[in-house]
């Protein structure tokens, strides 16, 4: 068909269409200019302590139960100091419906360096929940074991398990 024989609106979105082709044609040559221009990516690492709308520095948690694919509600948590000689209990908590601990772990003057232990009960969990899984279970009492250095930073652990595995993060 020949350009004379085409209607006025098909030849504004012929018109259309190409220029949008153009366009995005210019985006990736420029986009690949930038990326081939930049240095090699390094880790995202922070250069300071991670603030958050003016919250306090403080450790907080928050569970995933991936066998279930739920938030681990009812989890059992003992969480302790390590005191120099093995970790000494400063409470136990269980997890709320949205995973978390109802408040921080650690903040204001309870917020110190030092090194931390989260016990997951994880095998009493399951149990409660009325999992199908072999017995005695894989995991039992799971340890998280981290460390605090920097107490202007702000740390949230977030941790996914299941019955088999189980990992962890710094997380801000």
């Amino acid at each position: 068909m020949s350009h004379s024989t085409l209607s006025s609106a098909q030849r504004a979105r012929r018109r259309f269409a190409l220029s949008g082709l153009a366009l995005g044609a210019a985006s990736v040559a420029t986009a690949r200019g930038a990326l081939a221009a930049d240095a090699p990516a390094a880790p995202a690492q922070s250069a300071g302590p991670i603030v958050l709308h003016g919250a306090s520095p403080r450790l907080t948690m928050h569970a995933i139960d991936t066998f279930h694919g739920a938030a681990a509600t009812g989890l059992r948590i003992d969480f302790s100091r390590f005191d120099g000689q093995g970790y000494a209990l400063l409470r136990s908590f269980t997890v709320n419906a949205n995973g978390r601990a109802d408040e921080p772990l650690l903040i204001d003057e309870s917020y110190r360096a030092g090194r931390y232990e989260m016990l997951l009960h994880v095998d009493d969990y399951f149990a409660r929940k009325g999992a199908q899984l072999p017995r005695p279970a894989f995991l039992s009492k799971v340890p998280v074991r981290f460390q605090i250095v920097n107490t202007a930073e702000r740390i949230h652990l977030p941790i996914q398990f299941g019955p088999w595995s189980y990992t962890y993060s710094r997380g801000s």
